[in-house]
């Protein structure tokens, strides 16, 4: 007997698929990350938690966990390693010695002043070519894309 074709799959479009596009963007990314970094011995995670602490200081573990979208034990080793390093601080929360917040030491800051131009240019080269205001557009959609997977209730919308 012939075997039959699986054909429900056949029409996949795969290039059609936002998600697929979103992750070949932030893989190769980070690969261009990842080699901007090696002359300073940081790794990927290392930057974003850098620059997560540079905008935002003074962070619980949980508030840099949803900032550097990183899973928690990359996180809490790559913490570890920063104030092994001198780079991250941990501070007693002045109104609840139970909370530990981080921030960037001077040399952590430095770091990051050092490699941010770089980044910078990594992230310019990116949109170059894109159409003059759809950066911002772009932005704001994956921010509603990001609050729609963050609330419960649109995951039963459809």
């Amino acid at each position: 007997m012939p075997r039959q074709r699986d054909t429900s799959t056949a029409s996949f479009d795969l290039d059609g698929h936002l998600f697929f596009w979103v992750t070949q963007v932030q893989a190769l990314r980070d690969l261009q990350v990842a080699e901007a970094l090696e002359a300073h011995g940081l790794r990927v995670p290392a930057w974003r938690t850098l620059a997560s602490l540079r905008a935002r200081d003074r962070c619980t573990m949980n508030e840099l966990a949803e900032l550097t979208a990183l899973e928690r034990s990359t996180l809490s080793r790559t913490v570890d390693r920063m104030v092994d390093d001198d780079l991250v601080v941990r501070l007693a929360d002045e109104r609840d010695l139970r909370i530990v917040r981080l921030a960037l030491t001077p040399p952590g800051r430095r770091l990051f002043d050092e490699i941010a131009p770089r980044i910078d240019a990594l992230n310019r080269a990116a949109v170059a070519g894109l159409p003059e205001g759809m950066e911002g557009v772009l932005r704001w959609a994956l921010q509603q894309v990001r609050a729609n997977l963050a609330n419960p209730a649109s995951r039963n919308a459809h």
